[in-house]
C-alpha cells in the first residue's frame, strides 16, 4: 500500500501554503529574534557568546537526526505505509546514540572553545535531543500533505512559549542557561503538538523501507552538512581562534544575514519544493514560477535589508545597546549577504525537486571551497573580515547559481536579473537618501526616525513610477498570500496536489 492525496480532497491552494507557513516561519523566528536580542542585553555579550557556542551544536544535531530522510518522505510520488514510522524510529535511535557520545565528550567540545562553562550546556542539550527527532516525521508527512497549518500552529505556539521562558530565565539570573530553557521547552510543545496534527506515525521496525529511501536521502544529507560546514565554518573559527566575546558579535550580526532567510526564503522554500517535485514534467511552469517567486523575494526583502545595511550604528544603539555597538560594522555587511542568500534560497529546493542530487553536490562543495576560503582570508583582519569575506564569496556565486536555474528549469538569466532589478533600483535611491540625512548630523534617533522615512519615500517613489507594474503584482501577490484576495474554487483532478497559479508565484 503506498500513501498519497485522498481521492476526492481539495487540496490546500498555493496561497493557502504560503500563508500557513508564513505564519509559521515569521511567527517563530520573530518571537526567537525578539528572545535573542532581549537575553542579549540582559546578560551581555561574553555570556551570549556561550550561547552562540551552544547553538553551533544544536544546529548541527538538528541536521544529523534528520539525515536528509524527511526530505525524501516529501519527494518520492508515492510511499509505503510504514515508511514514515521506520524513519522516525531511525530518529529516535540516532537521537539516543547521539545524546550518550556528546555527554562524554562534552569537555573536548568546550575545550576546544577554551570555555568549560560549556560542558553542562552541551550535556544538558544532548539529553532534550530525542524531543527534536520525535518531531521531524510529522512535520515532513504534513509537508507532503501541504498541510501546513498543522506546522504553523505548532511552530507558533512553541516558539513563543519557548521564548517567554528563556527571557524570563534570563531575568531571573539564568545567565547562559536560559538557551536550556529555551529550547526544552520549545522542542517540548513542537512535538507533542505534530504528533497531533499528524496523527503519528507510529515507529516500527521495517527498516527495509528507510533503506529505499536512502538513494535520495543520502545525497540530500551529505550536501546539507557541506551547507552546514560552509555556514558554521565561520562561528567555529571566530569562536576558536578570536574568543566568545568575537562570536556574540559575529552570532549577533550574522542574526542578521539569517533573518530574510527564515521570515521570507523558507516560507516559500517549504511550498515551493512540494509544488515544484510535483510539476516537473513542465518546465515552462517551473521556469515561470521560479521568475515569479524571485520577484516577489527580492522586492519583499531587498528594500528592507539595504536599509538595515545603512542604519546599522543607529538600530544597534536603539535596539541592542551601546555595549554592542562594535556589531554594527558586521551587520551592516550582513544585511547586503542576506538579501543575496534570500533571493537564491530556492535553488536548492529546484534541484531536489527533479531529483539533481549530484548537481546539488557538486555545488555544495564549489560553494563550501569557496566560503572557507574567504573565511580564512578575512580571518586575518579579525571579525570584520571574516563578514566581508563570508559575504563577498556568496555574491561570488550568483553566477552559478543563475547557470543552475537555467539548465534545470529552461528559465533565462535575463529574466531572472530583470525580476531582481527593480528592488535593487529602489534600494539604491533609498539609501542615497538615508545617507544623505546622515550628514545633517541629528542625534542617531532622530538620524533614524528622518533617514528612515527619506528612504521609504524615496524607494516608494521609484518603484511606482518606475515600477509601477512589475510593483503592483507584488502587492497582488502578497494581498492574496495574506488572504485580502479570494480565489473561488476551481475543478481539481483527482489526487493531484496543487498547481500554482500565476497570479501567486510567477
Amino acid at each position: 500500500m503506498t500513501t498519497g492525496e485522498s481521492r476526492g480532497a481539495r487540496t490546500p491552494s498555493v496561497a493557502h501554503g504560503v500563508r500557513w507557513s508564513g505564519i509559521a516561519v515569521i511567527a517563530r523566528q520573530l518571537v526567537q529574534v525578539l528572545s535573542a536580542v532581549l537575553i542579549a542585553r540582559i546578560i551581555g555579550p561574553s555570556s551570549y557568546g556561550i550561547i552562540s557556542a551552544a547553538m553551533i551544536y544544536v544546529t548541527l544535531t538538528s541536521l544529523i537526526l534528520d539525515q536528509g530522510l524527511s526530505a525524501a518522505l516529501i519527494q518520492r510520488p508515492k510511499l509505503s505505509d510504514r515508511a514514515p514510522g521506520a524513519v522516525a524510529t531511525v530518529n529516535i535511535l540516532l537521537a539516543v546514540l547521539i545524546a550518550g557520545v556528546t555527554w562524554f565528550t562534552a569537555p573536548l567540545l568546550a575545550a576546544f572553545f577554551s570555555t568549560p562553562e560549556l560542558v553542562p550546556v552541551f550535556q544538558v542539550l544532548a539529553v532534550l535531543l530525542p524531543l527534536k527527532a520525535i518531531a521531524i516525521v510529522p512535520r515532513a508527512m504534513l509537508s507532503r500533505g501541504q498541510l501546513f497549518k498543522g506546522i504553523a500552529l505548532a511552530d507558533v505556539a512553541g516558539g513563543v512559549a519557548g521564548a517567554a521562558t528563556g527571557v524570563m530565565a534570563a531575568m531571573l539570573g539564568a545567565d547562559f542557561f536560559s538557551l536550556i530553557y529555551q529550547v526544552g521547552v520549545t522542542d517540548a510543545i513542537v512535538a507533542v503538538m505534530m504528533l497531533v496534527f499528524s496523527r503519528g506515525p507510529v515507529p516500527n521496525f521495517a527498516f527495509g523501507q528507510v533503506k529505499n529511501l536512502m538513494s535520495f536521502s543520502v545525497k540530500v544529507f551529505l550536501t546539507n552538512c557541506i551547507a552546514y560546514f560552509s555556514r558554521n565554518v565561520d562561528g567555529i573559527l571566530v569562536g576558536r581562534v578570536l574568543g566568545v566575546t568575537s562570536l556574540a558579535m559575529y552570532g549577533m550580526a550574522y542574526r542578521v544575514l539569517s533573518l530574510p532567510v527564515q521570515f521570507v526564503g523558507q516560507t516559500v522554500n517549504r511550498v515551493l519544493f512540494p509544488v515544484f517535485s510535483r510539476n516537473t514534467d513542465d518546465r515552462a511552469k517551473v521556469a515561470s514560477q521560479l521568475t515569479g517567486a524571485t520577484e516577489t523575494l527580492a522586492l519583499a526583502v531587498v528594500p528592507v535589508m539595504v536599509f538595515i545595511s545603512c542604519a546599522a550604528p543607529e538600530l544597534v544603539h536603539l535596539v541592542l545597546g551601546p555595549e554592542w555597538l562594535p556589531a554594527a560594522a558586521l551587520i551592516s555587511v550582513f544585511a547586503l549577504g542576506g538579501a543575496r542568500e534570500t533571493i537564491f534560497y530556492i535553488t536548492p529546493a529546484l534541484m531536489k525537486a527533479f531529483g539533481r542530487t549530484t548537481l546539488l553536490l557538486n555545488y555544495e562543495f564549489l560553494a563550501t571551497g569557496l566560503q572557507v576560503a574567504g573565511i580564512i582570508i578575512g580571518l586575518q583582519f579579525g571579525v570584520f573580515g571574516v563578514a566581508v569575506g563570508y559575504t563577498a564569496v556568496g555574491f561570488l556565486l550568483v553566477p552559478v547559481l543563475f547557470a543552475i536555474q537555467a539548465r534545470i528549469s529552461g528559465v533565462r538569466v535575463r529574466s531572472q536579473l530583470a525580476a531582481i532589478l527593480p528592488a535593487v533600483h529602489a534600494s539604491v535611491w533609498g539609501a542615497a537618501a538615508y545617507l544623505a540625512v546622515g550628514l545633517l548630523e541629528l542625534p542617531f534617533i532622530a538620524h533614524l526616525a528622518v533617514g528612515g522615512a527619506a528612504y521609504l519615500a524615496l524607494a516608494l517613489a521609484v518603484l511606482l513610477l518606475v515600477h509601477r507594474r512589475i510593483t503592483l503584482r507584488f502587492l497582488g501577490r502578497a494581498g492574496e498570500i495574506l488572504g485580502s484576495r479570494r480565489r473561488a474554487p476551481g475543478p481539481r483532478r483527482v489526487g493531484n496536489p496543487p498547481v500554482p497559479t500565476e497570479e501567486v508565484v510567477r
